[in-house]
C-alpha cells in the first residue's frame, strides 16, 4: 500500500487539493472569487507551453515519419472513430435522459434576456486564420496543427536538406516537455485556487431547480468515463492495455476536470501517451487534433441540454425525429466547440435553430454546460489518448504493447 501512494503521490496531492478547495468554496460562498488570479497564473502558464508544445512535438512527429502514406492512414482511421465514438456517447446520454427526465420537478422563470445571438456558422474557417500571427492562439489550435502538419510534409519532402531542421525540432521538443513538467509543479495551488471558485459560484444552482440534471449527468458521465475508456484501453491493448491505461491516465484527468479545457490537458496527455508506450507520431498527432475534435463529453452535455429543453417546454423529447435531430446536432456542435473554457457556448446556438427553442432559454443552457463543464472535459481528453491506444493496433499490429513492454523489461534487467 505504500508503495502505490509512493508512486501515486502526484495525482493523490492534486485530488486532495481539489478537494480542499471545493470544501473552501462552499464555505466561502462568491468571496472565494478572490482566489481566481492565482488559477489564472497556473492556466496562463500551462496556455502559453499548450500553443509552441503543438507546433513543435507535431512538425517533429511527422517529420520522423519514413512516409507520409502512413500520416493519411492514422488521419483516416483518427476521424472514423471520432466520429463514431461521438455517435455512441450521443445515443447513450438520450437513452439516460429518456428514462430519467432532467427536468422533471423543476420551476425556471424565462424571463432572462440574450443581447447576442451572433454566432460563425463558417465551420471550414476554424482550419485557416488570414494573418501569421493569430496562428500563435490558443484559439486558433485547428488553425495551427494543420500549419503544422504542412511544416512537417515539407521537411520530408526536402529530404536531407531539411535534417538538420529535424533535429532542431527534435531538441526543441524535448526542452518544451521539460518546461511543462515545470509548471504542472503548480497545478495543486492553480486546480485547488480554481475549484474554491467553482463551487463558491455555482454551488447554490447545483443544489436548486438544476440538481436533478446535474446528479443526472453525473452519474451518466462518470459511467461513461469508466466503461468508454476501459473499452478504448482493451480494444487497443487488450488486458495488459487496461493495466497500462488507467495509472497514467490519472494525471490528465485531474488536469482537465481542474482546467475544464481540452487544450490545458493536452500535455498531461502527451506524457501519459509516453508511458502507455503510444508512439509520438501517433500521439502528436491524435491528441491534439482530438482536443478540437473529439468531444464525448460535450455530445453527452449536448444531449442533456436538448432534453431538458424539450421538458421545459413540452416537447416529447422521446419523438424519432426529436431524437434523431438531437444527436445529429450534439455530434456537429460538438465537432466545431472550441478546445478552451467555455468554448462550447455556440453549442446553444445550434439547439435553438435546430428546435426554434427561444432565445431567452439560452442562458439555462449556458448555466448548464458551464457547472458539467468539468466531467465533460475529462471524457473529452482521457478519450483523445484511449483513441490514440486503439490506432496504435491497427497500426502497429495486435501486439504492439506486448512486445514494447518486453522491450523495456528487457532494457531495465540490461
Amino acid at each position: 500500500m505504500a508503495t502505490f501512494f509512493k508512486n501515486n503521490k502526484f495525482p493523490f496531492i492534486l485530488l486532495g487539493s481539489m478537494l480542499a478547495g471545493s470544501i473552501l468554496g462552499a464555505y466561502w460562498g462568491s468571496g472565494a472569487a478572490v482566489l481566481s488570479p492565482i488559477a489564472d497564473v497556473f492556466l496562463n502558464l500551462l496556455y502559453c507551453c499548450v500553443v509552441p508544445m503543438i507546433f513543435v512535438s507535431l512538425v517533429s512527429s511527422i517529420a520522423n515519419m519514413e512516409n507520409l502514406k502512413k500520416l493519411g492512414k492514422i488521419l483516416g482511421i483518427m476521424m472514423l472513430i471520432f466520429i463514431l465514438t461521438e455517435i455512441i456517447a450521443s445515443i447513450y446520454m438520450a437513452v439516460v435522459c429518456g428514462v430519467f427526465d432532467p427536468a422533471k420537478g423543476a420551476q425556471i422563470a424565462m424571463n432572462q434576456k440574450v443581447d447576442d445571438l451572433t454566432s460563425n456558422n463558417n465551420f471550414l474557417s476554424m482550419f485557416t486564420v488570414n494573418d501569421f500571427s493569430l496562428l500563435w492562439s490558443r484559439k486558433s489550435l485547428m488553425a495551427l496543427i494543420v500549419f503544422s502538419m504542412i511544416s512537417g510534409v515539407a521537411l520530408v519532402a526536402v529530404g536531407e536538406k531539411g535534417k538538420p531542421v529535424v533535429q532542431f525540432f527534435d531538441a526543441l521538443s524535448a526542452v518544451i516537455m521539460k518546461m511543462v513538467g515545470y509548471v504542472m509543479l503548480l497545478a495543486p495551488i492553480g486546480l485547488g485556487a480554481f475549484f474554491a471558485t467553482l463551487i463558491g459560484q455555482y454551488g447554490s444552482e447545483i443544489a436548486g431547480p438544476l440538481s436533478r440534471s446535474i446528479v443526472i449527468y453525473l452519474f451518466a458521465a462518470v459511467a461513461y468515463y469508466a466503461l468508454s475508456n476501459t473499452l478504448f484501453a482493451f480494444i487497443g491493448g487488450g488486458v495488459l492495455g487496461i493495466k497500462r491505461f488507467w495509472k497514467p491516465i490519472i494525471s490528465p484527468t485531474l488536469t482537465s476536470l481542474g482546467t475544464c479545457s481540452s487544450a490545458a490537458s493536452i500535455p498531461a496527455e502527451l506524457i501519459a501517451a509516453k508511458q502507455m508506450h503510444i508512439s509520438d507520431d501517433i500521439a502528436n498527432i491524435t491528441i491534439p487534433m482530438g482536443a478540437n475534435l473529439h468531444k464525448d463529453g460535450a455530445c453527452l452535455i449536448t444531449i442533456l441540454k436538448i432534453a431538458f429543453m424539450c421538458s421545459v417546454f413540452h416537447v416529447n423529447f422521446l419523438d424519432p425525429h426529436i431524437m434523431f435531430t438531437a444527436i445529429l446536432v450534439s455530434v456537429i456542435a460538438s465537432t466545431v466547440m472550441g478546445a478552451i473554457p467555455a468554448g462550447g457556448y455556440v453549442g446553444e446556438i445550434f439547439i435553438i435553430s435546430a428546435f426554434g427553442f427561444p432565445e431567452v432559454s439560452i442562458p439555462i443552457m449556458v448555466l448548464i454546460g458551464t457547472i458539467t463543464d468539468a466531467p465533460a472535459t475529462a471524457i473529452n481528453s482521457t478519450g483523445d489518448t484511449g483513441v490514440a491506444m486503439i490506432i496504435a493496433r491497427i497500426m502497429e499490429g495486435k501486439n504492439w504493447l506486448k512486445d514494447k513492454v518486453a522491450a523495456e523489461a528487457k532494457t531495465e534487467a540490461a
